[in-house]
C-alpha cells in the first residue's frame, strides 16, 4: 500500500510540475482571420533560447464599434513550468477584432528578449500594432513610451531589422508607390530616420496636361541629417510608377 501512495505522490508531483505549453503554436496559424469570430488561442512564448517560457492565452469580448477604447479581451500569462498565472493584461480597442488570429512575437525593442503584440485597430489600407514588452528585471510583460509609440503607427505592415535597430513601416496611397518610414529604436523611443511623404494631385485643368493618364503622386523623401529631418529627393509617380 505504501508503494501505491509513493507512486500517487510522485505522478502528482510530475503532473504538477509538467510542462502546460507542450504542443502549443508559437504564432497565430495562418488559417485564421482576425474578422472571423473571436475564439480563445493559447501559445507558447520563450523569451529567449535557455529564457522563460510562458503560455500566452488570448481572448477577445463580445463588443461593437465605439467611438470610445472599452475593454475588448484580455491576455493572460502563465508560467509553462507549472501554469500559474502571473498576469492578466487588458486589451483596450474600439472595434471587434479577433486578437488570437493576430498574436505575433519579435524583440521590438531590440534588447535580447522577445516580446508580443496583437492587432489594435484597422482599416482600409492601415492597421496598428499593441504590444507588450518583456522586462527581465521583473519577468513580466509591461507597456511603456515605447509601445504607446508603436500604437501610434497605423501601416500597412512593418518589418524588424535586429542588426540596425530600426523599425521600417510601410503605408499606402493610391497613384503612389508604398511609402516607407524607417525608425530606430532608442531609450525606449521611436527616432524617425527616413521618411516618405506621398501627396496626390488630382485636377483637370491645364496643370495636368503634359502627365500621363491616372493619379499623379508627388513623394517628398526626407532623411534624419545632424538631428534635423531634411528633404533629401522630391519623386513623381502616376499609379505608383515613376515619371520625370
Amino acid at each position: 500500500m505504501w508503494r501505491r501512495l509513493s507512486a500517487l505522490a510522485l505522478w502528482g508531483t510530475l503532473a504538477f510540475g509538467a510542462d502546460v505549453c507542450l504542443g502549443l503554436p508559437t504564432r497565430s496559424p495562418d488559417r485564421y482571420s482576425f474578422l472571423d469570430p473571436p475564439r480563445p488561442l493559447s501559445f507558447r512564448l520563450s523569451v529567449k533560447p535557455g529564457g522563460p517560457a510562458f503560455r500566452i492565452t488570448v481572448r477577445s469580448r463580445s463588443i461593437g464599434y465605439s467611438n470610445n477604447l472599452v475593454h475588448a479581451g484580455d491576455i493572460e500569462v502563465s508560467r509553462c513550468q507549472d501554469g500559474r498565472v502571473l498576469q492578466l493584461l487588458p486589451i483596450m480597442a474600439s472595434q471587434p477584432i479577433d486578437f488570437a488570429a493576430t498574436f505575433g512575437a519579435s524583440d521590438i525593442n531590440f534588447d535580447g528578449y522577445l516580446d508580443f503584440s496583437v492587432l489594435g485597430e484597422f482599416g482600409a489600407k492601415f492597421g496598428s500594432q499593441l504590444w507588450w514588452i518583456y522586462e527581465p528585471a521583473t519577468g513580466s510583460f509591461v507597456q511603456n513610451e515605447l509601445t504607446r509609440e508603436l500604437g501610434e503607427l497605423r501601416t500597412n505592415g512593418y518589418q524588424i531589422d535586429p542588426k540596425k535597430h530600426e523599425i521600417t513601416a510601410e503605408s499606402l496611397m493610391a497613384g503612389c508607390p508604398s511609402l516607407v518610414t524607417r525608425y530606430r529604436v532608442v531609450d525606449n523611443h521611436l527616432i524617425k530616420v527616413h521618411e516618405e511623404i506621398g501627396i496626390q494631385t488630382i485636377e483637370n485643368g491645364p496643370l495636368q496636361r503634359n502627365l500621363p493618364a491616372g493619379v499623379p503622386c508627388t513623394v517628398t523623401v526626407s532623411d534624419l541629417v545632424g538631428g534635423t529631418m531634411r528633404v533629401i529627393d522630391v519623386r513623381r509617380f502616376v499609379d505608383g510608377e515613376p515619371v520625370k
